[in-house]
Order: structure tokens, then sequence, then C-alpha cells
């Protein structure tokens, strides 16, 4: 019933609960913080535009958009798009043609609504977390209706490949079940649950039994700091249903998994640190959440983001929301802009496709009512870019 209240009343749950001045601190039971290096010192993100720089990469357009997009999940030669739950879209999961049309994916009845609101009802809700494995499954991440729920789609035999339903307590009343990273090594997935802003955690599931549980809740890595997100020189703010307006802090967004199945990064929204932590130990339930939390590890500067995908010899490339702009973390741990460009207003998903280019949704979400005090001002067009990794990113 809350969980539902909360869902109605704004679309993005991770933003309810969560302001400026009531950030989710971690329990005595968890470690504080990762034992790494402190974080380097970030700029306040106070310009009113980018300042201008050397791009290293080219952005190739892939589509150009009429409603917002969400997350994007590259299958073979198939660019297939989560359509952002704050447009209302039609259709929450669309595939972009060659022509640039859109076309509903998988078909028409699992791309709508569901007729019912049951797990095991054909349709979707609210798609944004959406990825594409190795073996052509394609998972899309419905966080709506009572009971939220994957659904793993076989692209190369054009059939249902799995439902997972993700009931309480995996789900929690202020869940929100925003983004996911597959490890078909160990036929897991990983899901970044925002929480909120009050209980932030990472949700790992068995894809062979379905079984869930919930890691990492509340702990230092994945809950959010106390830094602004300014983007075109406004606050993002959202319009709370008392009528009062809020800067929210929201904790994990951005999750990924690097290509040898290793190692999960991951981050706060309102966050300046990457970590990271071995897949093996997110799947080892015998672990204690303090022997868990003790081998997360800091892996460098970020900005705060949006999407996050892992590229080789360990890069993470990063939506850099506030500034326009595309950045890496590299090994040294070392933050820099790759690309920057007006157009990258709002990038938010990332996907590497077969060519190996780094794929981008920009769906201008900060003009959102959801994040614009309540007011709509964004318009089209939105966009699909694509680019090739950077000579130094490459293998």
């Amino acid at each position: 019933m809350i969980r539902s209240l909360f869902l109605a009343s704004f679309a993005f749950v991770a933003l309810s609960g969560a302001t400026a001045t009531a950030q989710q601190q971690a329990p005595a039971s968890q470690p504080a913080a990762p034992k790494q290096a402190p974080p380097a010192q970030q700029p306040a993100n106070t310009e009113a535009k980018p300042a201008p720089q050397k791009n290293e990469v080219e952005l190739e357009q892939v589509a150009e958009l009429k409603e917002g997009p969400g997350n994007i999940a590259v299958a073979g030669r198939r660019v297939i798009l989560s359509m952002h739950p704050f447009y209302s879209p039609t259709l929450r999961v669309v595939e972009v043609k060659p022509d640039g049309s859109l076309a509903p994916f998988p078909n028409e009845q699992w791309a709508r609504a569901p007729e019912k609101d049951e797990p095991d009802a054909v349709g979707t809700n609210k798609v944004l977390g959406i990825r594409a494995d190795s073996r052509g499954v394609v998972w899309m991440l419905d966080h709506g209706g009572k009971v939220p729920k994957v659904v793993g789609w076989d692209t190369r035999k054009n059939k249902l490949f799995k439902v997972i339903p993700l009931p309480p307590p995996v789900t929690a009343p202020t869940s929100f079940h925003n983004d996911l990273a597959v490890d078909t090594v160990h036929d897991a997935l990983f899901i970044a649950d925002v929480g909120g802003g009050k209980t932030p955690a990472i949700v790992v599931v068995d894809i062979k039994t379905g079984q869930a549980r919930r890691v990492l809740e509340n702990h230092a890595s994945v809950s959010p700091e106390d830094v602004p997100m300014v983007v075109d020189g406004k606050p993002v703010r959202r319009k709370n249903p008392d009528g009062s307006v809020t800067e929210p802090r929201l904790g994990i967004n951005p999750i990924a998994i690097d290509p040898n199945m290793q190692w999960v990064y991951y981050g706060a929204m309102h966050g300046t640190s990457v970590y990271r932590v071995r897949t093996k130990d997110l799947l080892d339930a015998k672990l204690t959440p303090e022997q868990l939390g003790s081998r997360v590890e800091r892996y460098g500067d970020k900005p705060v983001s949006d999407g996050i995908i892992v590229g080789n010899d360990g890069n993470v490339f990063i939506t850099d929301v506030t500034a326009n702009a595309i950045g890496v973390t590299s090994k040294d741990g070392k933050y820099r802009r790759i690309v920057q460009d007006e157009r990258l207003s709002w990038p938010d998903g990332l996907a590497i496709g077969g060519d190996g280019k780094v794929y981008v949704t920009v769906n201008r979400l900060h003009r959102s009512a959801n994040l614009n005090a309540g007011e709509n001002e964004s318009k089209p067009p939105y966009y699909v870019f694509r680019f090739a990794q950077p000579r130094a990113a490459r293998r």
C-alpha cells in the first residue's frame, strides 16, 4: 500500500523522501565507508554553461526522437530503448529500426501496460533499466505495478526467456529498482535499488532459480552524498505532494559489470565516487553484511551522474549530466571528460554495441516536471548517439 501510493504520487520513486537536509546515513552495524583513499574535492557544479574543451571522441547520431528515452540495450545490431516513465509513454520499450523509425519491443503486447496488474500478466508498466547479454537476451526491469519484475526476452529465438518477480522483502516499501547489470558467467542479475533515498541497496538475483536478496543496504557506497545537482545553471528540484520544493539526494543508480564478469561497478547518483565489488562476493550468501561491506573498493572519482558502462581495460564511462558531457574514470582513479556537447542535454543510459562503440541516450530529464519543481519544460528533440571508445580505452 505504501509503495503503491509512493509510485503513484511520483513516478521516480527514488526521489521520495530524499532531500538536501535529510541524507541517509549508514547504520552502526555497517562499515562507515570502504577503506580507500578519500575522493578528490569536487567543484560545486554551479556554472551556467560547460566550459569549452577539445573532445577526444566525436558523436554520431543514431536516432532523433520525439519522446524521451530512458536506458539503452544493444543486441547484435539491434538498438532497443526503454522509454522514460517521466514522459508517460504508451510504449514502454521500443526498437530503433535502421531507418530511424520506432517499433514496439519485443512486440505490441509486451511493450504496453498489462490488462491486469499481476506479475504473470503479459505487458510492462514502467521500464527504465534495460540490458542485453551475450546470449542475445534483453532484460527489461519493470519497476511499476504491485510487484516489480524482470522480463528476459530471447532476441535470437524471438520468444520469452524468463519473468522473475521481485516481491517483498526484496522490494521494500520505498524501493525503486532503477538499473541492472547482467552476469552470464554466474547467471545472475545485479539491480540498483535507489530506495527512495532511505533504503538504497543492491538486489542480487539468481537467474536460474529466481531467488533474490538485498545486500549492502544503506552501506556508505550506495548512499548519497550531500552534493548538489545543477544543470544549465539550475538546481534539480522536485515538487512534493504537500506543495513544497526540495533538492533530492539520491543513492545508487548507475551500475554495470566488467566484460570479464569479475567486478560490479556502481555509485550514488548524488556521489563523487565509483565503487566496485567482486561478483563472487556479491554472490556469497554466507558473508555477513559487515564482511561484504569490507570488500567494497573505491575505484575512483566521478561527477554527479546517471548511467555508467564498463569498457575495455577497466575504463568506466560515465554520463556527466551537470556538464552536458560524458567522461571516463580510468584505472588510476582519475576522471576526465572525453566529449562535451550541448546536444548531450542529460545523457542517461549507456551501452556498448557489437561494433565496440558506446551508445548513449539523451532525454533532457532535468526539464521534466519531476525534476523541475513540477514544471514540464522538456521538449524534443531527444537523441541516441554513439561514439568510438577513445584510443586509450581500447584493448
